[in-house]
């Protein structure tokens, strides 16, 4: 316990440099995390070839989220993100094809999934924070998703009786889900109340955070899940050992990977 309290702290320290940074810093380590996290998937679920160290399709993976962050800082739209996606999508499938039948279909389809997973989405935490206006807060809103963690594990263990998901993830109730989702909306009320308050002078700001906080909320814990699953599918505890006491990135990064482009996609229309 004691390690998991010291690497959270420097994580949030970290956390806190980072965004309070953006620009190039902030696009640079995404583009770090985003390649440890593509390499974690993609040994979770079976794409490296034991023995050698970088194979076909995962190295096209690689050079796929390069683009992927060179486009996304050049030209600061979302909207390119379907060239790096095509661009990864169709040059592993060629890495595929002329190979054959050097790796499984089923290879090939982890790879980009993995690449779409991890490092598009996680990318979406630079869309926000460079965002007209608002973007400088809403990229701490991601996060919440931790929050949400924290108050359903705290609510499951006081008031927890009903399971949420069983098969997948016996220790998590259906209590839990509810406080950490009120953690998440009341969080958002008070961000949205110092916002408006302080900054913006907007008082609808208050309901538009609760708001995007409440589905935030449930896709981070949907997120949270989804990781357990491909774990459980592919009989591993974590993703990677590189955060003490927490396990890998995807471990870490699970449910704010989920939430970052849907935070991006309501801030986008609501604000």
């Amino acid at each position: 316990m004691k390690t998991r309290v010291i690497s959270g702290v420097v994580i949030a320290i970290l956390l806190l440099v980072v965004l309070l940074s953006g620009g190039y810093v902030m696009a640079g380590v995404l583009m770090l995390l985003s390649f440890v996290a593509y390499n974690e998937l993609i040994r979770a679920c079976g794409v490296h070839t034991e023995g050698v160290k970088v194979n076909g399709l995962e190295l096209m993976g690689y050079i796929g989220i390069a683009l992927h962050y060179f486009l996304m800082v050049i030209y600061k739209d979302a909207k390119v993100f379907i060239i790096s996606v095509m661009f990864t999508f169709f040059v592993v499938m060629g890495v595929y094809v002329l190979t054959f039948p050097k790796y499984k279909a089923q290879q090939a389809i982890a790879a980009v999934f993995s690449f779409v997973y991890a490092p598009v989405m996680l990318s979406f935490i630079y869309m926000l924070r460079i965002m007209d206006d608002y973007g400088r807060f809403i990229c701490w809103i991601p996060f919440v998703a931790w929050i949400c963690d924290t108050f359903a594990y705290l609510s499951g263990m006081a008031f927890g009786k009903h399971k949420l998901a069983p098969v997948l993830s016996p220790k998590k109730t259906i209590e839990g889900s509810i406080g950490g989702t009120l953690a998440s909306v009341i969080t958002g009320g008070i961000f949205g109340y110092i916002l408006s308050t302080n900054m913006v002078h907007n008082n609808n700001l208050i309901w538009v955070f609760m708001i995007i906080t409440f589905v935030a909320a449930i896709v981070s814990q949907i997120g949270d899940l989804a990781a357990s699953g491909i774990k459980r599918d592919h009989g591993i505890k974590d993703y990677g050992n590189i955060i003490p006491g927490h396990g890998g990135i995807m471990d870490r990064f699970d449910s704010v990977i989920f939430v970052a482009p849907m935070i991006y996609g309501l801030a986008v229309i609501m604000l």
